[in-house]
């Protein structure tokens, strides 16, 4: 039996749909027919749920992406995104 996914390391649901509509961002569940609105913060976490991308390196990639984010708002907004993500089922 394979170990269990470390929430450390978040993996997307490979059915959940991501992609740029307009100006947003969005995830479609096919499961649930819902779609899920996100900002460009979540979006770059999203796109980093890729199970082997760990918590500190999504926050690495927000400071990246965002060059006035300091390192412990990046993290709180992770944990932020990932909490929805689970609340939502978007996470395996």
């Amino acid at each position: 039996m394979p170990a269990p996914e470390s929430p450390r390391v978040p993996r997307s649901r490979s059915d959940v749909v991501f992609r740029q509509l307009d100006d947003e961002w969005v995830l479609f569940d096919p499961r649930t027919d819902q779609l899920h609105v996100l900002n460009l913060s979540a979006a770059v976490v999203w796109a980093h749920c890729d199970g082997a991308t760990d918590i500190d390196g999504i926050a690495g990639a927000l400071v990246e992406a965002f060059s006035n984010l300091p390192l412990a708002q990046a993290r709180q907004d992770v944990d932020t995104a990932l909490a929805g993500f689970r609340e939502a089922g978007l996470l395996e």
